[in-house]
């Protein structure tokens, strides 16, 4: 079982920061973990390299969705995953027009083997998975949100 909880201040306007955290299909493309992510009839399916040789895969819906403040999220029942997982983002404007960001999730492995989940648990303990990948991946995103507003500002703001 894991549970992070990461606080991020992003030098970009809070509707940029919504409109790039919901684009999924992007974060491979900047998130160096993420290798795979497709769209599902009722979310997405995440695919990220994990404890080897097991990639770390969630999927996941929204669960609550109040733009462009609040997201809550869950794994998606009866979906193929190894990622259990729930948890919520909330964005909130700071005086000077960056995004104070805010991330709870909250997981644990799933596997089809309770041998598999007993190591998987010891792996993350020792090794600081899925928790680091969760807080290297969040730091990648606001590197690539703010680099962004950096070289076009205008597009960010829309």
């Amino acid at each position: 079982m894991f549970r992070e909880e990461l606080e991020l201040n992003i030098q970009a306007p809070r509707e940029a920061v919504w409109a790039a955290f919901q684009d999924f299909s992007s974060w491979p493309s900047w998130a160096k973990a993420i290798r795979k992510v497709e769209r599902l009839e009722k979310g997405w399916r995440f695919v990220a390299h994990g404890q080897p040789p097991v990639d770390l895969v969630w999927a996941a819906e929204a669960t609550v969705r109040q733009p462009p403040e609040y997201l809550a999220f869950a794994s998606i029942p009866g979906e193929a995953h190894n990622l259990e997982l729930h948890g919520h983002i909330r964005l909130s404007e700071r005086p000077d027009g960056s995004t104070h960001m805010e991330v709870l999730v909250e997981g644990k492995p799933h596997y089809h083997s309770r041998v598999l989940d007993k190591i998987a648990d010891l792996y993350a303990m020792v090794f600081g998975e899925p928790n680091k990948l969760l807080k290297v991946t969040f730091e990648q995103f606001k590197a690539h949100l703010e680099e962004a507003h950096r070289r076009r500002p205008s597009l960010v703001r829309e």
